[in-house]
């Protein structure tokens, strides 16, 4: 054990027993006296790598990351890729080259999807936990600050500019009735004027308020009072109002006017705001991270004890339930959120708060400020609480949207505009696009340049990195005269397209040596080619769907027309369900360039005219729905044959331990999961509604667009195999609990009336039958027959499961009146409805003749007979919340009183809407259906890397459902007389039978495929020359070298050396 080793030991046994209550917060501040462990301590060991090998990672390590109960019980650690990234992005972060105020300090984290990028950002998180930005250079004359100082200092005019600035303190103190007189204090010795010589100098105003306050107020607000002191500075250097007019003045003043917090803000699609939020859960110790003014009590403002991880719509994550309960809040204030060590907001909230934004007077853009700094600067930050706070470090997941868009989009311009010392984007798929497309490397230079502003490239992004030596050499007649922001996108567009784009399309080696020593700067990227994952299973699934008979008569008949003329020819087609109107015009071109040539064309047109309508999509969604509902039985039949499922004590699947290989079918025991995807969400509801038809509700989980709490409460049920709601304490309905709240009951609850005229509720289900005939007992006073067709093909017994939509006032029924039932709670008597208002409630039902909304579930009714069931009259239907209304007479416990219970479901199937699967970890995932084929390569590694990613336990199988259109014999036999082409495939059909498991392309059979897996430029067995001037061959070079192993040197350039500080941290574990 060296020497470092022993010292870190020393100091974690130090603080534990000699400083309980500090923490990596608390480190941060202590200061070296030893030169000689300060260079020790450069890097550390770290040994839980997962290949067993210890390496040397940047000090303090990655506290708290992969350190809770259920890791340290699993002993998880770091993979051997995720080091090498993490070093990489230390390196991108602090070497000496980039530690100027507005350097490019972060990049690009392209890891391949599925190779846990989320970790390896939360462990980069961790590791500077506690740091802030660099403050911006001083750009001020010191001495003609000190003559307006002086000037104002006798003045009681510049009372009002001292209480500005003591503002955030006053703000706190209002909160905090024991610090009241301490501020009143303090206010009556800094108020001006100044008789006696106290303050002679503005830096000794400020150290007085600072030195007096620090320890008993929260840092944040001394550094708010500190930005209000620079904002102050920038009032009384009037020299200096040309220089604050340039690019590089307005980004000065507006970083000096902003709070300076460590806070990295986390910026996700709404469909991964659960996932990030989980994987903080089970992978982050969060008490690690919280500071020792935070254990003492907090400011008042929501930072409490374990202020460490902030969701937007969710709050602080150590109270949050699972799933994830969202609902729409404002977010909290900038000093509540510089608490945090992270912040998680969708791209939802940067739309609202761009909205927000835009609101501004003109004018008032953070590079576009007036001379007036003071309103202007409000005007620009008060709508948006994001814009307020200097961030440590902003990071975009599915950062690839960002190039995607134009750089004028909503959420593209606000996030430009946030500011924060360092900036990633994450996405395994940077560039976008077909590979094989003529048009991928012009398209994916474009995103990268867009990627680049972003960061603020100094040459290829949008604001220049203005260094300290430009500040004071302003005097040049350039920088006075300053340019437009427009003109500065224009040069940097300009700049990329003459050094990078043109050159590199054009072949010359110049511009791929540009393009790759930028990308080799900015971005880390590894490929699954440098793991071992278990290898998914492709396949191609051919399903035939006839065209009905008829149709194929119709137009049979059409073809063998001795006169085929338009007007006789667009009936067939209407009378087939062809919308003729809607395409008019192209319908009849098309027709009539049929009818001039042989009858092969116009049969082809006419089939093919068929397979777009409607009709014939219902018969392509069912045979879709049936083929992936037949292969998970059949799935779940074989599991069952293998000795069933097998699960750890965490419900998660395992495969079972043998010596076979972990993608062996027989020895794989995961529980079947599957996910049904498509690129159209009305398709995808489409196919959804065959499945309901051979499950239950309880086994289908559908994340569609809607509230995020709806996503997460969904994908909480597909990985759970539970549900979270609450009883309604009067029917004892279950309703869910998806984060809104819950008010009152949702459960539907009939009002019914019997022979004798008497009146009472009852549940759906109490309906034994809806009577369909005439002639029974006591049918005729009570009400109507009902028509079997109305309820669409399901039988009379199943009245009160079918939707209310095909109820009708005046039906007769026949209903259950056991209490207790098995299936229904029992009711409470009538000396508690008494208790709860229902006096009150039947004065109500009186006074509105029967027709108003009250009513209560009061006791059944008894008959002298003692008969089970009795004929009903149907009155009405409403939600039990309606019935017991709070607000008109119920006084008894609703829903807001019942607590949240769980509920166990078997749920194996996802709906999964194309627009919503980006970055989901679906690493259980045993089956992936595509409702459409997807020949786009990157897209269908995109997806199939939903459930092909790191924590899979076996492979994952990938079958696209085909769909071809049939013709009985006798109609193909006419079809190969006409000597036709061939149909026209509908949307969700392809040619291709195979695929590259290395490249993800599609061909058109397994000899092609295998063929091409020999000469695969993504096969690292390959010997294949790969074309230099292609983006995937740049991307390809882009390595970051491998972690330093504990028996080599560190780099010099690493290390906390490099981070230009006097401040060193410790590994808490």
């Amino acid at each position: 054990m060296d020497f470092t080793h022993q010292l870190h030991q020393a100091l974690i046994t130090l603080t534990a027993h000699y400083f309980p209550y500090l923490t990596l917060n608390d480190l941060h501040s202590f200061r070296l006296t030893s030169k000689y462990i300060y260079n020790s301590l450069k890097n550390i060991e770290y040994t839980k790598s997962r290949d067993g090998v210890d390496y040397h990672v940047p000090f303090p390590g990655f506290p708290g990351i992969l350190s809770t109960a259920n890791d340290i019980h699993n002993g998880a650690g770091l993979f051997c890729h995720q080091l090498a990234s993490l070093q990489a992005m230390h390196l991108a972060e602090n070497s000496s080259a980039n530690l100027a105020f507005c350097s490019l300090r972060g990049g690009i984290l392209g890891d391949a999807p599925g190779l846990g990028k989320t970790i390896t950002m939360l462990a980069l998180i961790c590791s500077t936990a506690g740091l802030k930005p660099v403050d911006p250079p001083e750009f001020y004359n010191s001495t003609r600050i000190q003559e307006h100082w002086e000037m104002m200092r006798g003045n009681v005019v510049f009372r009002e500019e001292v209480l500005k600035s003591l503002r955030p303190i006053r703000d706190w103190a209002a909160q905090n009735w024991n610090a009241a007189r301490l501020f009143q204090e303090l206010e009556r010795e800094v108020c001006p004027p100044y008789v006696d010589g106290r303050f002679s100098t503005l830096r000794s105003f400020e150290w007085h308020v600072y030195s007096k306050m620090k320890g008993l107020v929260p840092q944040h607000r001394l550094d708010s009072f500190r930005r209000n002191v620079v904002h102050f500075k920038a009032g009384l250097d009037k020299c200096n109002r040309q220089f604050l007019r340039s690019l590089i003045g307005k980004r000065m003043l507006l970083e000096r006017n902003l709070i300076p917090c460590s806070t990295t803000l986390v910026i996700v699609p709404d469909a991964l705001l659960e996932h990030w939020a989980e994987q903080i859960r089970r992978h982050m110790n969060l008490e690690v991270f919280v500071d020792t003014f935070s254990l003492q009590g907090g400011d008042g403002n929501g930072v409490g004890s374990h202020s460490v991880a902030y969701i937007d719509g969710v709050g602080d994550l150590s109270t949050a339930r699972f799933p994830l309960n969202h609902m729409h809040m404002p977010l909290p204030s900038a000093f509540c959120l510089m608490g945090y060590v992270i912040v998680i907001v969708p791209f939802s909230r940067i739309k609202e708060q761009h909205t927000k934004k835009k609101r501004r007077r003109d004018g008032d853009d953070f590079n576009t400020l007036g001379t007036n700094f003071d309103d202007n600067f409000e005007s620009a930050i008060l709508q948006s609480v994001l814009l307020q706070l200097r961030w440590f470090r902003i990071v975009v997941d599915e950062g690839h949207e960002l190039g995607e868009n134009a750089t004028e989009n909503d959420v593209t311009k606000f996030i430009n505009d946030l500011a924060a010392e360092r900036r990633w984007v994450l996405s395994g798929t940077p560039t976008t696009g077909d590979e094989d497309s003529l048009e991928f490397n012009s398209k994916g230079l474009d995103q990268l340049q867009r990627l680049l502003m972003f960061l603020r490239h100094e040459v290829f992004g949008v604001i220049p990195s203005p260094s300290h030596a430009d500040c004071k050499n302003y005097n040049s007649k350039s920088m006075r005269k300053g340019k437009s922001k427009h003109n500065r996108k224009n040069q940097a567009k300009s700049a990329w397209d003459r050094n990078v784009k043109i050159p590199f399309l054009n072949k010359q080696k110049s511009g791929r040596d540009e393009l790759y020593r930028v990308l080799n700067e900015v971005m880390v990227m590894h490929k699954k080619e440098d793991l071992s994952l278990p290898k998914p299973i492709f396949k191609q699934a051919n399903i035939k769907v006839c065209v009905p008979f008829d149709i194929q008569s119709k137009i049979l008949d059409a073809v063998s027309m001795k006169e085929k003329n338009l007007d006789a020819l667009l009936p067939i087609l209407h009378g087939i369900g062809v919308d003729i109107e809607t395409h008019k015009v192209e319908l009849k071109n098309q027709l009539r360039r049929a009818t001039r040539s042989e009858g092969a064309a116009l049969f082809d047109a006419m089939v093919n005219q068929y397979i777009g309508t409607d009709n014939y999509q219902k018969l392509v969604d069912e045979a879709q729905g049936n083929h992936i509902s037949d292969s998970i039985k059949n799935a779940r039949i074989s599991l069952d044959a293998r000795g069933g499922p097998i699960l750890d004590s965490t419900n998660a699947p395992i495969t079972a331990a043998t010596d076979k290989p972990a993608d062996s079918c027989y020895y794989d025991r995961r529980p079947i999961k599957a996910v049904v995807y498509s690129n159209s969400h009305l398709y995808l509801a489409d196919v959804t509604e065959y499945l309901y038809l051979s499950f239950k509700p309880e086994n289908i989980a559908e994340l569609n667009h809607g509230r995020i709490a709806n996503m997460s409460y969904e994908l909480g049920r597909f990985r759970n195999g539970y549900k979270e709601g609450k009883l309604c304490p009067i029917c004892g309905g279950w309703n869910d609990y998806t984060g809104k709240k819950l008010m009152s009951c949702s459960n539907l609850l009939m009002e019914v009336s019997d022979f004798r005229g008497q009146t009472f509720l009852i549940e759906p289900r109490r309906v034994c039958r809806a009577v369909g005939f005439e002639g029974e007992t006591d049918v005729d006073l009570v009400g109507n027959p009902v028509d079997a067709t109305r309820l669409q093909g399901e039988s009379l017994c199943k009245y009160g499961l079918v939707t209310h939509k095909h109820w009708r006032v005046g039906d007769a029924l026949r209903v259950d009146i056991r209490d207790p039932h098995p299936l229904f709670q029992k009711r409470w008597n009538k000396e508690v409805w008494t208790l709860y208002g229902s006096k009150k409630c039947v004065e109500l039902i009186e006074r509105n003749g029967g027709l108003g909304r009250d009513g209560f579930l009061g006791p059944l009714p008894v008959y002298e007979d003692g008969q089970d069931t009795v004929f009903v009259r149907l009155n009405k239907w409403q939600q039990c919340g309606r019935f017991h209304s709070r607000s008109r007479w119920y006084t008894g416990p609703t829903m807001e009183d019942a607590p949240i219970c769980t509920e166990v479901e078997d749920v194996f199937i996802l709906c999964l809407d194309a627009a919503l699967a980006h970055g989901l970890d679906l690493s259980f995932v045993t089956h992936l259906f595509l409702l459409e084929p997807i020949n786009d390569a990157a897209l269908l590694e995109q997806v199939t890397s939903r459930a092909h990613r790191l924590g899979s336990t076996g492979p994952v199988t990938v079958e696209t459902v085909n769909v071809w259109p049939e013709m009985n014999p006798e109609a193909e036999k006419v079809r190969q007389k006409l000597t036709s082409a061939s149909i026209h495939t509908n949307k969700k059909t392809t040619t291709c039978s195979a695929v590259c498991e290395h490249c993800y392309r599609s061909f058109e059979s397994l000899e092609k495929a295998e063929t091409h897996e020999k000469t695969c430029d993504r096969n690292p067995d390959s010997a294949a020359i790969i074309d230099p001037f292609h983006l995937s061959s740049v991307y390809r070079d882009i390595r970051p070298p491998p972690p330093v192993l504990a028996s080599q040197a560190y780099p010099q350039a690493g290390g906390i050396a490099g981070l230009g500080i006097e401040r060193l941290s410790v590994k808490n574990e």
